[in-house]
């Protein structure tokens, strides 16, 4: 009697702890897709923060060409070739995102 008891005993516990890993297996598998969703995004905003920084740079380089020269032919057509340049780039961002 004292035996069955143990076994009794030590199957519930077994029961348990099979219960307790398919639990923690599951969490895992949904931490595992959560972080891997957090470094995709993180991915997609280091990549626009570099986009943005590439912008930023263009414009304050435009914007330094045209005090020293206003009124030159070749400035203008500098700062209109930027702004092509930018919205090409957003043009292609913009395909790449769909």
């Amino acid at each position: 009697m004292q035996l069955r008891a143990k076994l009794d005993s030590l199957l519930a516990k077994a029961t348990k702890v099979a219960e307790e890993n398919k639990r923690l297996k599951a969490k895992n598998a949904e931490l595992t897709a959560e972080l891997e969703g957090l470094k995709q995004m993180l991915s997609s905003e280091l990549k626009k923060a570099e986009e943005l920084n590439n912008k930023i740079k263009i414009i304050k380089l435009a914007q330094n060409m045209g005090p020293q020269a206003s009124g030159s032919i070749e400035i203008a057509e500098i700062k209109r070739k930027l702004n092509d340049y930018i919205k090409e780039i957003d043009n292609c961002m913009t395909m790449l995102n769909e």
